[in-house]
């Protein structure tokens, strides 16, 4: 079944709306570190954050199987990131993430992508998979404790015209 809202000690996960534009620009999507090793750049401005959640959401509402939560601190309901399904392969659930840089090395992101992978499994998916580039240490460390076990490598083109670059992914795999 569906939720609205994913909830752990710390942090309160609710699908994404077409207010988050604002915070997610201010606290994660326009930073150079943050995006870093993904495969988006940091955004310029409010109006490409904006652009981009608004083809989100149309997304998600042409395809009921895109799982979309921003992450927020449960005590001040600030958005501190954002996690869901990007893409899907063989109908098996890749996840995605990003967090803010104030936020890093606190457990935010393990305790999020705990919650999210049972959320994943308890709509019946067998397997998810997730990816991270080899030079990710946090977001590798973030995967191994979330239980994912590396299954192979793939050198992959960065499809983005401002950072066209070859990069080696390291992919992971958790099964029920």
């Amino acid at each position: 079944m569906r939720k609205e809202t994913l909830l752990t000690e710390r942090l309160l996960l609710r699908k994404l709306c077409k207010n988050d534009a604002k915070a997610m620009f201010r606290n994660w999507d326009n930073d150079p570190e943050v995006a870093k090793y993904t495969f988006w750049v940091a955004h310029k401005n409010e109006e490409e954050t904006q652009r981009l959640v608004d083809m989100w959401l149309k997304e998600e509402k042409e395809n009921s199987a895109i799982e979309r939560f921003v992450i927020t601190l449960k005590d001040s309901g600030e958005p501190i990131g954002a996690i869901d399904t990007v893409k899907f392969k063989d109908n098996i659930p890749e996840i995605g993430y990003a967090l803010s840089r104030k936020h890093w090395g606190k457990g935010y992101m393990t305790e999020a992508c705990k919650a999210f992978v049972k959320y994943l499994f308890e709509l019946g998916y067998p397997k998810l998979i997730i990816r991270a580039d080899e030079r990710n240490i946090g977001s590798i460390k973030v995967i191994e404790k979330c239980g994912f076990i590396f299954t192979h490598k793939e050198k992959i083109e960065r499809r983005s015209d401002a950072r066209p670059e070859s990069v080696i992914v390291n992919w992971y795999e958790l099964d029920r």
